[in-house]
């Protein structure tokens, strides 16, 4: 079989690497060799080169752009990212919910998709997410309760020592949450610190935790690792991982289930 070739110019590629960063927050080398028709090792080429003009940070079988390295996105942004991969493993995610379970959602969009489809069912979520709990306003059935804490706007939802602390009087049954990037070896990490407190603190306090991330995040180290992977059971994507990486999770204990 042939190499792939192309005959866009290196400042084409750099030109559409850098308009996917814009879009997405994040590129991995293997999607973006298939979509610009090159090889992987021009890609790392391409990103290297990037990365040392300061135009993009490099990350572990990806890049990611300068300025979501260090916060997080808008959830006005974050919403029309893979908005259909989210849905989608919104859609395999409500399946684990059953009447009768006490569960808890980030302030991630995805967790946000996965509040709009919740059926009208006795169930308890707790969040420190705004959107989250007006997703869930026309569903008497559902219980909401939500955290204290500080409002932070660009994500909508309540951070601090507050709402950490307020997590601490329910047993949560099942998380459903995500993050800007998870890496097998290094786990799930965000852009920020108060995200990563919070998180932390709903994965130190539940039963089971199912973590909902899309093919883009994965093999992404972002700022701030707050937990480890065998502390996932289940991993819900739309990604085919390697077969390395599936292996690793798998003898960790991590369920892996397809959107």
């Amino acid at each position: 079989m042939g190499q792939p070739s192309s005959g866009m110019l290196a400042s084409e590629r750099h030109r559409g690497i850098l308009a996917r960063l814009a879009s997405a927050g994040g590129v991995r080398v293997a999607q973006l060799a298939s979509d610009l028709n090159v090889t992987q090792e021009t890609i790392r080429r391409d990103l290297e080169r990037l990365d040392a003009e300061g135009k993009l940070v490099r990350t572990h079988g990806g890049a990611m752009a300068v300025e979501t390295d260090r916060r997080e996105l808008p959830l006005d942004v974050r919403e029309t990212i893979n908005l259909d991969k989210k849905r989608a493993i919104a859609r395999r995610a409500v399946r684990e919910i059953v009447p009768g379970d006490v569960i808890a959602l980030d302030a991630s969009s995805t967790a946000r998709e996965l509040a709009r489809i919740i059926p009208d069912i006795p169930v308890t979520v707790v969040t420190n997410a705004l959107p989250v709990a007006s997703a869930l306003i026309d569903r008497p059935a559902v219980r909401v309760i939500m955290t204290g804490g500080i409002l932070d706007r660009p994500s909508m939802s309540l951070v601090g020592p507050l709402a950490e602390q307020s997590l601490d009087r329910f047993h949560i049954q099942k998380l459903f949450l995500s993050c800007r990037g998870f890496d097998v070896a290094r786990g799930l990490s965000v852009a920020a610190d108060e995200h990563a407190g919070i998180k932390r603190r709903m994965v130190d306090l539940s039963d089971a935790v199912y973590l909902l991330v899309d093919g883009a995040k994965i093999g992404v180290r972002s700022v701030e690792f707050f937990a480890p992977a065998e502390e996932i059971d289940m991993l819900i994507t739309d990604a085919t991982l390697d077969a390395k990486s599936e292996a690793d999770l798998r003898g960790k204990g991590v369920r892996i289930e397809r959107a």
